[in-house]
């Protein structure tokens, strides 16, 4: 039964097997391409077929030149029968497509036997193929005269095409090796291309030069890719990468083009609608990529190919409608883009089967691709040349604009030199009035400045004066005593003084002690000493006064001296202290202070400023309502910083008011009473000691000053 069962399936394999036309190998020189009805096929689109059961599957016969299944996701199962009828027993079948992904030949003869099996994968490294190229290679052992039937069973992830030439392995070894020859030369070009314009870049600094040589780049290794050269000498033991190059090197070879487009026609500056759209086809691309990472390989690979085939229809269009416009760049491009779509459009039509496959639509790709970088690299050249022309066109109109300016600037220059002299004379005549204007304000401005300097100079006499009176006075009223006093002593020394001795002294010593009496002696001596206690006591206040004038003026020291504040504070104090209203109090609070460098009678000058401006105040806010007069001055250390406050409970100031109370000439006053240059002093004062005043006021509150001078 088992017998019975073979030989009716091995008559089915025969029957199968007539319609087929033969490969027959005759001539040991050529190479034989397997087309038409000697090629069988047969599409698993669940990839459940396996080796034999595959053979008992009906095939069907190929209608076009060369195999052709574009992007699909099934396996493929090709059958070719081979006879050879050379003397050579070993033929070689080539298939001459790299990029598939897969492919698995089983060689069987006439009674279907197993010859002989190979697996060529993407997925393994280059190194483990029996034939090192980067082509699917397949040896045939069968003697003269002998025929095979050859099982293709193939997958990719991108389009499946498959051309299987069959020869003498001298016959496919040639025609490899010329294919090897011309991607040489071709990639020799490129390499030139490359190079030339790098170096090029750095002499130019033109953006242009970059992008141009990246697309070179990518030009070249799409090239290398589509051939199998990139598997075989870039990453051969790395296969991983050529799942993912398939889609990034055509992603970058369209991004590098879109952005020399952008840079070489500078669409930024003449249109921002092309350029966006530029940048959308760079997005479109960017999907591609994404897809690919997330490795959706195969709608990748359409994405790709829809986006350079839109992209570059758009860009054809686009630059044969700048090219209508006069642009000189875009013909030059629109040239190289049509030559290399030319290459394209001969490459699709060859794998479409709408051409026949051979050398020239082998070829055609490389040739267009080389022609456009050379094309390219010359509208480079161009565009440089272009600009070197531009510039000199307009060096030469600046030289000519130069030199009629210039005689231009000649004439003007008389003009203008007659105008300025006589604008010069008219200016010293004004700078002279604006001098003696000037110094008008000056001697004016100096008379005001000594004018409150002087009426200072009077508040402080009379606060001095009146201090001085009352000791002075209390000296002067115990002088009178004082003399009858020292009268009366001096009657009881003149009467012992006056002793008659030779009369008898008991009567005279009488008299004298009875003047005693009169007089008081005892009271006498007691009244002096009180007397003198009260002169000593109002010259020693007298001395105190004078101390704290010499302390306030500081006349005997040097400008700049290193000083206790707290001691100026009290001796202003002690100077103006007569001007203190009735219902008045003084509040203290003068903490440890560090001495400071400083002006010190310029310091007390302030302060007084400040304390009698604070007081007078005070006494407007008595006369209006009575309130008690307050008046608080406090001392402390902050941050290698003096601090001093002074502050009052008078009316306050508006806001209005205090923004100009350092203005020179502001005053609050009534006329003649104030020349509003007190606290514009004060502020200079401050200033020159690298320090700062600040006002805090709020009306019917009072305000508060306080001024900041640094330690050192």
């Amino acid at each position: 039964m088992y017998k019975l069962i073979t030989i009716f399936l091995f008559s089915l394999f025969l029957i199968r097997a007539q319609g087929q036309q033969l490969t027959s190998v005759d001539d040991s020189k050529k190479t034989y391409l397997a087309t038409h009805a000697q090629i069988e096929y047969l599409e698993d689109q669940k990839g459940q077929y396996s080796f034999p059961a595959v053979t008992r599957q009906p095939f069907r016969s190929y209608k076009g030149q060369v195999p052709n299944f574009f992007i699909s996701h099934s396996v493929f199962w090709l059958r070719i029968r081979v006879r050879n009828n050379t003397a050579f027993s070993r033929l070689l079948v080539a298939l001459s497509h790299p990029t598939l992904d897969e492919v698995v030949f089983y060689a069987v003869k006439g009674d279907g036997t197993l010859v002989d099996s190979v697996l060529i994968s993407e997925k393994e490294p280059f190194g483990s193929r029996v034939n090192k190229n980067q082509n699917y290679l397949f040896n045939l052992t069968m003697e003269t005269g002998s025929e095979q039937t050859v099982y293709i069973k193939l997958y990719a992830s991108e389009q499946i095409l498959v051309p299987i030439e069959v020869g003498t392995i001298k016959s496919i070894q040639e025609g490899l090796a010329l294919k090897d020859l011309v991607f040489g030369l071709y990639t020799g070009l490129i390499m030139a291309m490359f190079l030339y314009n790098f170096f090029l870049l750095f002499s130019t600094n033109d953006k242009s030069y970059f992008y141009y040589i990246l697309y070179v780049l990518f030009v070249g290794l799409s090239q290398a890719m589509l051939q199998g050269y990139a598997f075989r000498f870039l990453w051969p033991g790395f296969p991983g990468l050529n799942g993912y190059a398939n889609v990034l090197i055509p992603f970058l070879n369209g991004i590098a083009a879109a952005e020399f487009i952008r840079h070489f026609l500078s669409l930024k500056q003449l249109s921002a609608k092309l350029n966006r759209r530029m940048l959308i086809i760079e997005l479109a691309y960017c999907v591609a990529f994404v897809l690919c990472i997330l490795k959706f390989r195969q709608e990748a690979q359409v994405v790709v190919q829809f986006v350079a085939a839109a992209g570059s229809a758009y860009v054809l269009v686009m630059l044969s409608n700048l090219s209508y416009r006069k642009i000189r760049v875009a013909k030059f491009l629109l040239l190289a883009w049509t030559v290399f779509l030319c290459s394209v459009i001969i490459f699709v039509l060859r794998n479409a089967g709408l051409l026949p496959y051979n050398d020239f639509t082998y070829y055609a790709l490389q040739v267009g691709s080389a022609a456009e970088a050379m094309l390219l690299s010359l509208a480079l050249a161009d565009k440089i040349n272009t600009y070197r022309r531009e510039e000199e066109l307009a060096r030469k109109e600046a030289l000519r604009v130069s030199r009629e300016n210039e005689q231009l600037i000649k004439e003007q220059n008389i003009i203008l030199e007659n105008e300025v002299r006589n604008r010069t004379e008219e200016l010293q005549h004004t700078n002279e009035e604006l001098k003696e204007a000037m110094n008008q304000i000056q001697h004016t401005q100096a008379k005001l400045v000594e004018n409150e300097k002087m009426a200072s100079l009077g508040q402080l006499t009379a606060g001095i004066a009146h201090e001085i009176n009352n000791p002075i006075n209390f000296v002067t009223s115990n002088i009178r005593p004082l003399e009858a006093d020292v009268t009366d002593l001096q009657q009881v020394i003149h009467k012992y003084e006056t002793l008659d001795l030779a009369k008898d002294l008991p009567p005279q010593l009488a008299d004298i002690e009875k003047y005693k009496k009169e007089i008081d002696l005892e009271y006498v001596y007691e009244e002096i000493a009180i007397l003198l206690s009260g002169i000593r006591e109002g010259a020693n206040r007298t001395s105190e006064i004078v101390k704290g004038l010499k302390s306030f003026a500081r006349v005997d020291e040097a400008n700049w001296k290193r000083v206790d504040i707290n001691e100026g504070i009290d001796s202003t104090l002690l100077l103006v202290k007569n001007t203190f209203p009735q219902n008045f109090q003084l509040i203290k609070e003068l903490g440890t202070l560090p001495r400071i460098e400083c002006e010190p009678g310029k310091i007390n000058q302030v302060i007084m400023n400040i304390v009698t401006n604070a007081v007078q105040a005070i006494q407007e806010r008595i006369l209006e309502d009575g309130q008690q007069g307050l008046l608080t001055i406090k001392t402390w250390e902050q941050d290698d910083t003096v601090k001093v406050s002074i502050g009052d409970n008078g009316k306050g100031m508006p806001e209005e008011v205090r923004n100009k109370i350092f203005d020179p000439f502001f005053t609050t006053k009534d006329v003649g009473e104030g020349t509003g240059l007190g606290l514009s002093i004060v502020q200079g004062i401050i200033e020159k000691h690298n320090g700062s005043i600040q006002v805090f006021t709020e009306t019917g509150r009072g305000t508060t000053f306080v001024i900041s001078l640094p330690v050192r």
